[in-house]
């Protein structure tokens, strides 16, 4: 199974996050909404010192849920391991050459 969690780490954690407790939540919310969507900031929430909530912008948020939905998809995985194994294998095709094998398939 591939695994997303270190290039997550990277990509999505480094530098951009920033921890504000819950009562300052309440009295900023305006402000912190536009460090999350203008800024691109992640805003951990703690309630009593404890992490309790996660503000991400709505992209970033929609491409969790799609990397979530094709992880846990059996069949998606397998076709994604066939195919890194067909590239470490060399089966590839160029990009001309695979328009070129449609154009031959495409009724005259």
């Amino acid at each position: 199974m591939v695994c997303f969690t270190g290039v997550y780490a990277r990509w999505y954690t480094l530098g951009m996050s920033k921890t504000v407790p819950i009562r300052e939540l309440r009295s900023e919310l305006s402000q912190v909404i536009d460090q999350v969507a203008d800024l691109r900031e992640h805003v951990i929430v703690t309630r009593h010192g404890r992490p309790a909530a996660v503000l991400v912008p709505v992209d970033e948020y929609e491409a969790l849920e799609e990397t979530a939905e094709i992880l846990s998809d059996a069949e998606t995985m397998t076709a994604i391991e066939e195919g890194r194994r067909e590239v470490e294998r060399g089966e590839t095709v160029t990009l001309d050459q695979l328009r070129q094998e449609l154009r031959s398939r495409r009724p005259t």
